[in-house]
């Protein structure tokens, strides 16, 4: 993904973080509790259990992960996570990707071809620092997202069936 358009510091591309309530939300929503966030910091692992290649040399790309997971990864390198999903969904796991929502993109593709379900959201993501903080503009203003990310499901089913599409508002889960 080109990033030379990108505002965001150099040191923290690569290391914004989701927020804790959109990973709830989402748990909330598919009745999940996820098992394994496989790319991380410490500081912003989603899970108990996680891998982070920086804070202790265990690159998830080359290990199993588990049976349900959460990953956002690196958007400078997609496509090796999204084959990683791929190859887990075929070995019986569950993997949840949050990427960029580029349907022109050569990732998107090979999610439509081995993703079970793609979720698009009328909303755009404010991730945040490395330290849990908000990405701020040089007026000290709240900035905001630049383009919209999708949540791809890879499942064992998704590898033999069309991808599906789906909307879902995670601002709106839990609400009464």
């Amino acid at each position: 993904m080109d990033l030379n358009n990108s505002t965001t510091p150099e040191a923290e591309r690569d290391l914004a973080q989701t927020p804790q309530w959109f990973v709830d939300a989402v748990e909330q929503h598919f009745g999940i509790k996820f098992e394994l966030d496989a790319c991380c910091l410490i500081a912003t692992a989603k899970c108990e259990a996680f891998y982070s290649l920086a804070d202790h040399g265990v690159d998830s790309l080359t290990v199993p992960w588990g049976r349900i997971n959460w990953c956002n990864p690196p958007y400078s390198d997609i496509t090796p996570w999204i084959e990683k999903a791929t190859n887990e969904a075929s070995r019986g796991n569950v993997s949840f990707l949050l990427i960029p929502d580029k349907p022109e993109v050569g990732y998107t593709r090979r999610c439509r071809k081995y993703g079970d379900t793609i979720i698009h959201m009328p909303h755009r993501l404010n991730f945040l620092k490395p330290d849990g903080t908000e990405f701020l503009d040089n007026e000290n203003k709240k900035q905001g997202p630049k383009f919209p990310v999708a949540l791809v499901l890879f499942t064992p089913w998704g590898l033999t069936m069309p991808v599906r599409d789906v909307y879902i508002d995670f601002r709106k889960v839990g609400i009464n």
